[in-house]
């Protein structure tokens, strides 16, 4: 390949000349690998490298995901808790009144139907504040409450009379007493063998009053009752009774009238057992049922805490 040549006065010589085309290529192969290099530094780091902002977005999210899965899980569970409490209070609700509950639709039925419509209409944003509520009222379980205040409207509307008679309340003053032992079989605190227990053992102190589940009249003690201490022995009509022992004293007698809330005696243990306490229990056509079926006016929450020990095997106080 020939090359450009040029006399050099000074050299007397020919010398080849430099390309300033070749050095410019040089510059510009330098410029745009440079570009090149930065282009890819930018794509990698956008590709690879998040943002603050888009880190805190993308756990913001995780987060809500794992709330979400929670509260679904706790809202379920409590949606089942709900219909089964339903169902208990209308099968209560023939069992003692011997009728059948007003035609209502179940609540939660209604709640589930209105969460479904709600959240049909809502974006993914809205999702989790709908089913936050929503858990919020079943926590509550304010629409339980409501049920039961709808079953008690009907019938006072219906039966004032017949309600205030049934024995639907504690026998104790609120706040005066620890539920022990229920009805079933149970330990027996002297002779330590199974034994049918008929009825509930509530630890109270001395001398605490002790009320009349409902309005009634006060019968003479039935005579096969031994080791059950002082008695109060209550008719409510329609076959109902209920039975009021180891009392340190009765304070009413046979034939008295007495309304439901009134002092008929005092927590004490003067029957076979093993401290103060007042043994209640509730006779249906005179057999002994199990007198939780009876207390409707405990609110929800504290009705499954007594239902729950008064499930349990252990032993009784008398």
């Amino acid at each position: 390949m020939s090359e450009n040549l040029r006399f050099n006065p000074h050299t007397m010589q020919y010398e080849a000349v430099k390309k300033k085309r070749s050095q410019l290529r040089g510059v510009l192969v330098i410029v745009l690998s440079g570009i090149a290099f930065g282009m890819l530094f930018i794509l990698i780091g956008t590709s690879f490298i998040k943002s603050k902002d888009v880190r805190k977005k993308e756990h913001d999210l995780q987060v809500y995901k794992e709330t979400y899965e929670e509260i679904e899980k706790q809202y379920q569970q409590n949606v089942e808790m709900l219909q089964k409490l339903e169902l208990q209070d209308r099968r209560l609700f023939r069992e003692i009144f011997d009728a059948d509950p007003p035609d209502t639709v179940l609540m939660s039925s209604e709640l589930l139907k209105d969460v479904e419509n709600t959240l049909n209409n809502q974006d993914a944003g809205g999702v989790l504040t709908v089913v936050k509520a929503v858990y919020s009222k079943l926590s509550n379980l304010a629409f339980v409450e409501k049920v039961r205040l709808d079953f008690a409207s009907y019938f006072v509307t219906q039966n004032a009379t017949f309600v205030k008679s049934m024995p639907i309340r504690v026998p104790l003053p609120k706040g005066s007493y620890t539920l022990v032992s229920g009805f079933g079989k149970r330990i027996h605190p002297i002779f330590k063998t199974p034994r049918q227990h008929n009825g509930l053992d509530f630890a109270a102190r001395t001398g605490t009053e002790v009320l009349a589940a409902g309005d009634g009249i006060v019968q003479q003690a039935p005579k096969n009752l031994a080791g059950y201490g002082n008695i109060v022995f209550i008719s409510h009509g329609n076959g109902i009774y209920t039975l009021y022992a180891q009392l340190l004293e009765a304070k009413v007698s046979p034939g008295e009238k007495v309304e439901a809330g009134e002092v008929i005696g005092y927590v004490g243990s003067t029957g076979i057992s093993i401290g103060p306490h007042l043994h209640y229990e509730v006779w249906k056509n005179m057999v002994p049922v199990d007198p939780i079926r009876y207390l409707l006016t405990l609110p929800p929450m504290e009705y499954l805490k007594i239902k729950k020990i008064a499930s349990q095997y252990n032993q009784c106080l008398s």
